[in-house]
């Protein structure tokens, strides 16, 4: 996030911020991208955003915005051969729409497609999964033979590519940690054994408020209770306290302890 925004700073209208404190501009360049991510070019993780193979070479193959930008949205193959790159002068961040800002951004990745911090499990989606990697089949037998158990792989089985918490934490990170979904300490651990998403951090006294953010992007972002763009969680906190956060996809609800 921070390198798009260094490649095409936000303007006056973007750096407004919405509710929870977020500028326009992050907004709308995640929900912007993910549609980079529906088109399987993009992978939103942990250790950050990564172009997968496809996503290169889209790139490669549609230099300019607009081919890149129709072919994302219509679904067009991408050619084996990559068209020749239109000789075109850059433009300015008020001259492109929201999501040809989006496709600017993105450019870096296609010089270093996987940044090695990048854990590799969370390029497998749900829909990339082979066949028959959902619930193992129950193979038991009449002499009471129990059924293979569950394997990580079995466990990610409709699970997002990352979880995030967001809030008012400045206290742990400073500005940096004021409703981000980029800092590194934020991002939950997802646990196969017990199918939830994780994350401990030591805080200081005081009143949080957050939420939970999927696939780093506002498009999809849960509160109280579970519910999807619902009112913000919050933990009062009397003394310096480590607080484990375990967040369920399945019922889209977070537990503190």
């Amino acid at each position: 996030m921070s390198q798009a925004v260094a490649a095409a700073p936000f303007d006056a209208k973007e750096s407004e911020l919405l509710a929870g404190g977020v500028p326009r501009g992050f907004k709308a360049l995640t929900t912007a991208t993910s549609k980079l991510v529906k088109a399987g070019w993009l992978v939103k993780g942990r250790g950050g955003w990564t172009a997968t193979e496809e996503g290169v070479r889209a790139v490669n193959a549609f230099p300019d915005p607009d081919s890149f930008v129709n072919a994302m949205i219509s679904g067009a193959p991408i050619p084996e051969q990559p068209l020749e790159a239109p000789a075109h002068a850059p433009q300015s961040p008020e001259q492109l729409g929201e999501e040809a800002q989006a496709v600017q951004a993105e450019a870096p990745l296609a010089e270093d497609p996987t940044p090695p911090d990048v854990t590799p499990t969370l390029e497998v989606s749900a829909e990339e999964a082979p066949a028959g990697s959902g619930a193992p089949a129950d193979t038991s037998t009449d002499t009471g033979a129990p059924a293979p158990a569950a394997t990580a792989g079995d466990a990610w089985h409709d699970q997002p590519q990352s979880v995030t918490l967001s809030g008012d934490f400045d206290p742990l990170f400073g500005e940096a940690g004021h409703w981000s979904t980029d800092v590194r300490e934020l991002q939950l651990s997802f646990d196969p054994a017990g199918n939830a998403w994780k994350q401990t951090l030591r805080l200081p006294a005081g009143t949080y408020q957050y939420k939970i953010v999927v696939n780093g992007s506002w498009d999809e972002n849960y509160g109280r209770f579970g519910v999807r763009d619902g009112e913000n969680h919050e933990l009062h906190l009397l003394s310096d306290t480590a607080v484990t956060f375990r967040f369920d996809y399945g019922t889209k609800d977070i537990e503190t302890s």
